[in-house]
């Protein structure tokens, strides 16, 4: 495909086919009436700097996929085994300059965020990757926090296959990450709120679930990363407040 370069967003269906529950079965999972992969495309949508938004996976997961709307979303199946190699064939396909690499289990992506990131990827000609980071956190997890999305450039893409990178399983992301010395890394710092490891946004076991549903009834159509954080803050108070008076001797408490 041919035209101007661009920024695509990509959701790699086919992660973890060899897992207990590969990513395509958690993103035809439904919250409040959408399915994770529909609440993806949603989100992805709204950011202002994001060209097409495309996904990716085996021919067979097809058929899964005529549950959901995919609007204005692109199906490119591969047969390709890993995700950097998908990711890399997307690239050239849609002659991008950048792939943001989306996980579908997490439905409050937020596109602000979105648009720092592609921002900041932009004003980077040189880099092969730009991210998110918590600099006095290093090991902190963007993946629990589920809010953030993260991009490969076509060049970095580029360096996975070349230097054999791009036959491990691992989602690009994460491989990046593993092999910091071999890419030119951008990181942006995430912001103060976010900075709190007990928030958790994606969903991957059934008590996200239950937190995620009701995060839908507090925050109503405010879905902005500021709102979560702040009912998620409120919601951690309670619960510890509730946690001290349980806690307190029978005879203090009238």
């Amino acid at each position: 495909m041919t035209g101007p370069r661009q920024s695509v967003a990509l959701i790699d269906l086919a992660v973890g086919v060899d897992s207990q529950r590969p990513r395509w079965e958690t993103a035809m999972r439904r919250l409040d009436g959408l399915t994770l992969l529909e609440w993806s495309i949603r989100r992805l949508a709204e950011a202002t700097l994001l060209d097409s938004i495309v996904i990716t996976g085996m021919s067979e997961t097809h058929s899964a996929l005529a549950r959901a709307s995919l609007c204005h979303a692109k199906w490119v199946p591969s047969v390709l085994p890993t995700p950097s190699q998908r990711a890399a064939e997307i690239a050239a396909e849609f002659n991008a300059d950048w792939i943001l690499h989306v996980n579908p289990a997490c439905p409050f992506l937020d596109p602000s965020l979105i648009d720092s990131l592609i921002s900041r990827g932009l004003s980077q000609p040189g880099a092969d990757f730009v991210g998110f980071s918590v600099p006095s956190a290093p090991n902190f997890s963007l993946q629990r926090l589920g809010l953030v999305a993260e991009m490969s450039s076509a060049s970095g893409l580029g360096k996975t296959l070349d230097e054999g990178l791009s036959e491990d399983p691992f989602d690009v992301p994460e491989l990046v990450r593993l092999h910091q010395n071999a890419f030119r890394c951008f990181w942006i710092p995430l912001p103060q709120p976010l900075r709190n490891d007990s928030l958790r946004f994606s969903l991957e076991t059934e008590e996200d679930w239950e937190r995620a549903g009701t995060y839908m009834e507090l925050i109503g159509d405010d879905v902005s990363w500021q709102r979560l954080a702040a009912v998620a803050d409120r919601r951690a108070m309670q619960a510890a407040a509730s946690k001290n008076l349980s806690d307190r001797p029978r005879n203090l408490i009238r």
